[in-house]
């Protein structure tokens, strides 16, 4: 993460700094499809293991999607058609879509401990929150001494 990216503070300071509550560790993650439905990596925290327990129940993800739906002005008429005709596909959207507000939570609010991050295991190589330029630079720099390393290592020494 950047210091330009729009991720909560709070959370990139969570990612970059392994000794905060939480930490951020290659390990530090929870692989699974229950929180919305479709398999992906979350930072670890009590509610992502929590969500993460078990699927939402069918009346408990419909409820949450069309309070989804109504926030984001979509009419109920146009959603309960996709649910009785493309059940299953309407289901995983309305598992994901009943998922926002905890997502909302962690990248726009930083609530850690109330919301739900999604990351990698890379996130354990995450040190410190550099502007991008930085982060560019670093990454030339690299390329660079890893391009020259490998030279070293494999041109002909007479």
């Amino acid at each position: 993460t950047t210091k330009e990216s729009s991720l909560a503070h709070q959370m990139k300071e969570i990612i970059a700094n392994p000794e905060l509550s939480g930490g951020s560790t290659e390990a530090d993650t929870i692989y699974g499809k229950n929180f919305d439905g479709i398999p992906a990596r979350v930072l670890k925290s009590a509610e992502s293991s929590r969500l993460n327990k078990k699927p939402a129940s069918l009346p408990l993800v419909i409820y949450r999607a069309f309070n989804a739906a109504q926030k984001m002005n979509i009419p109920l008429y146009k959603v309960i058609p996709g649910l009785i005709t493309q059940f299953d596909k309407m289901y995983m959207v309305a598992q994901f879509g009943a998922a926002t507000e905890s997502l909302m939570k962690a990248t726009v609010d930083g609530n850690y401990d109330e919301g739900v991050q999604f990351i990698g295991q890379s996130q354990g190589l995450i040190e410190d929150i550099p502007a991008v330029d930085e982060l560019v630079q670093r990454i030339i720099l690299e390329a660079i001494e890893t391009s020259s390393q490998t030279y070293e290592t494999f041109s002909d020494k007479e």
